[in-house]
């Protein structure tokens, strides 16, 4: 059996996490950013209440196996529907003792140690009630066509599609030998490209750095000289690795094509489509329609950056660079202050919405605190029904962690209506929908905060980051998309060499950057250090997605907001309902309330117009001269005096922050 993975909503690759410690790393804003009450869920590891409720799941789970093992294929609709009722009740169980695990070593990288019981009796646990979902993919479809109209069973159809359209066409034997295989051969080569590319050292001066910490030092050059340089250094030290890392995507592409013929696949991206719930039609509408934007929009942008910086085209080491007069600071926000920010946002767009996010700092489910071995990153995990979800960063004071704080509480508030209405099951969602409301979150706090700017230059910045990140996400990560369909389509032919690959990866750059860019040679090398090809295949373009699709559900809310306050607020109805499905409407009909379907091209121009109308805005700023930038204020809560905030310190985010994937 598969172990149910956990909604563990994470970041777009985009976004940088912030550093929990080292040199560099910002202090936090005040010495009172929340840290979680995992209490809620266990005391401790040692303690009297998750042993109880491990020795209730063991009960549960014994009495399931010793009453249905063996048994379903001849279960009437009704006792279907009861065991699958007491199946969902366990794995809640299991789902709350899983979360604790993975809070636990979130908090404290040394917890890893102290969980490996926990994590051995888990999988155990989970085993002994695996043949229930086996047994039910193996059921006969009219058999199981006919059982559904039993009032208990039919609320499971979605769960019952879901596991069977999940499940293999191989005879038992052979799945077992490709998932033996599947664990010797593929997480191998998935080790091997990790301890690889950890092994890269590049030599700056006296001292030596990794490829991760090479692109901090990159953001930290003053001059583009230093720029191009360490980008050179890069490349040559890349270079040096190319035919084994070619080996080893090589013989990945080749696992997916196996893979594919295999189990009857159609196309190499199967397996990510049906994780997404979307069709390869619906994949293939969206890529065609975002490729042919690239003229309009990320060629248009980058034609416009080189503007800034004086020329007509930009050396590649040029491309993340500040533009002069940019702000030399950015605002620091006091986490007090940020959480004010992102509520009055959620509350203008609904007090539904505000309420739900307000309850995670009040039911203190938030750890924002950056300490010593913590685990880097931010993410929301959802605990199960009846449990709030838990908020995961840490907040050092920048626009960005405030942004994240945004895009995390999205996650929660999504995570938190869809389990209440739907239970454990029924509220699983794919990562192209689970972004929905993050991503739009993102965008409420952002137009709150650039309704509230006062100052051109920072206007500027801000609307520059926004537009620039939407691109990112929304066209670079399709292009990376384009790169690893084309290599599997030549992989058919043979194995590919390292010439034939960078050829593939740069032509497929050179299409996003378009005219304005100058790529270089760290750019020919550059899909090496690209994970998601080695360790996700075509997960990328779920980032795409999802950013096409609240750009352009967010088009529609704003064109409400325009015609009145009964169209907006049947707007929100209608999202709120959109979190609150889970997997009980496929994705067209999702979207019907808002009159958009995702089989036509109009539905992806429509999230594209919301970036073009912010690189419009971009652009009509350049038509009056811009002030210089002011020094960054402090952000002072409306309803707390200035004097209150004299003896606290300032926090100013790192000005050299490292730049997305590709900068």
């Amino acid at each position: 059996m598969k172990h149910r993975p956990l909604r563990r909503e994470f970041t777009l690759i985009s976004r940088k996490a912030s550093p929990s410690e080292g040199e560099g790393a910002p202090k936090p804003a005040n010495k009172n950013l929340p840290r979680w009450n995992l209490k809620d869920l266990y005391p401790g590891l040692d303690s009297q209440e998750l042993a109880a409720a491990k020795e209730e799941v063991e009960t549960q789970a014994e009495k399931f196996k010793t009453e249905y093992e063996n048994t379903i294929a001849y279960l009437s609709g009704p006792e279907l529907g009861e065991a699958i009722a007491e199946y969902e009740t366990i794995c809640e169980t299991l789902n709350v003792i899983n979360c604790y695990t993975i809070l636990m070593e979130s908090d404290n990288l040394n917890n890893f140690a102290k969980t490996d019981a926990l994590k051995r009796w888990h999988s155990e646990a989970t085993d002994r009630i695996g043949f229930f979902e086996s047994e039910i993919c193996n059921m006969k479809e009219r058999d199981l066509m006919t059982k559904l109209s039993a009032p208990e069973l039919a609320p499971y159809g979605p769960w019952l599609a879901r596991v069977r359209v999940n499940s293999t066409e191989l005879d038992d034997d052979v799945e077992t030998m490709a998932g033996d295989f599947s664990t010797a051969n593929r997480e191998a080569w998935r080790r091997l490209y990790y301890e690889t590319l950890h092994s890269f050292r590049v030599g700056v001066g006296e001292k030596s750095y990794s490829i991760d910490e090479m692109d901090e030092v990159i953001g930290d050059a003053k001059t583009l000289e230093e720029r191009r340089e360490l980008r050179q250094k890069m490349a040559d030290t890349l270079k040096v690795g190319a035919k084994r890392m070619a080996l080893i995507y090589n013989t990945i592409a080749k696992d997916d094509l196996i893979e594919m013929e295999l189990r009857g696949f159609d196309r190499p991206d199967h397996a990510e489509n049906t994780a997404n719930a979307v069709t390869g039609d619906i994949v293939d509408t969206m890529h065609k329609t975002v490729k042919d934007s690239y003229a309009k929009i990320s060629h248009r942008y980058y034609a416009w950056k080189a503007k800034q910086h004086g020329v007509e085209v930009m050396e590649r080491a040029q491309v993340g660079m500040d533009l002069p007069n940019e702000p030399e600071t950015e605002k620091s926000y006091e986490f007090e202050d940020a959480r004010r920010i992102i509520l009055r946002a959620f509350k203008k767009f609904s007090p539904k919405f505000e309420r739900t996010a307000r309850k995670l700092f009040e039911e203190k489910h938030i750890d924002a605190e950056p300490r010593p071995d913590k685990e880097t990153g931010a993410f929301s995990l959802a605990a199960g029904p009846g449990n709030l979800p838990y908020i995961f960063m840490s907040y050092t004071g920048g626009i960005d962690d405030l942004v994240t704080l945004g895009h995390e509480l999205g996650h929660g508030v999504h995570q938190t209506l869809a389990e209440k209405a739907r239970g454990l099951f029924l509220s699983e969602m794919s990562t192209t929908v689970s972004e929905t409301a993050s991503i739009f979150a993102e965008m409420v706090v952002f137009e709150e905060l650039l309704r509230s700017e006062k100052d051109p230059a920072r206007k500027k910045k801000l609307l520059m980051d926004k537009t620039e990140g939407m691109i990112l996400n929304g066209l670079q990560q399709l292009s990376y998309y384009d790169f690893e369909m084309k290599v599997h389509e030549e992989r058919k032919k043979g194995e590919l060499t390292v010439d034939q690959i960078c050829d593939i990866w740069l032509d497929t750059q050179k299409q996003y950057f378009g005219p304005a860019v100058q790529t270089d040679d760290y750019d020919r090398y550059y899909w090496m250090v690209v994970p998601h090809f080695f360790d996700s295949p075509f997960y990328v373009y779920s980032y795409s997605f999802a950013q096409m699709l609240v750009s352009g559900l967010y088009q529609v809310y704003k064109g409400a907001e325009k015609e009145g306050q009964a169209a907006k607020e049947e707007f929100v109805e209608n999202y709120i309902g959109l979190l609150e499905t889970g997997i009980t409407r496929n994705f067209y009909e999702m979207f019907q309330p808002f009159d958009l379907d995702p089989e036509t091209p109009e539905f992806w121009q429509h999230g594209l117009s919301l970036i073009d109308k912010y690189l419009t805005d971009l652009e009509k700023m350049d038509s009056a001269p811009q002030p210089a930038a002011k020094a960054a204020p402090k952000v002072v809560a409306k309803d707390e005096p200035k004097e209150a905030l004299k003896d606290k310190p300032k926090v100013v985010a790192p000005k050299d922050s490292p730049k997305a994937p590709g900068l």
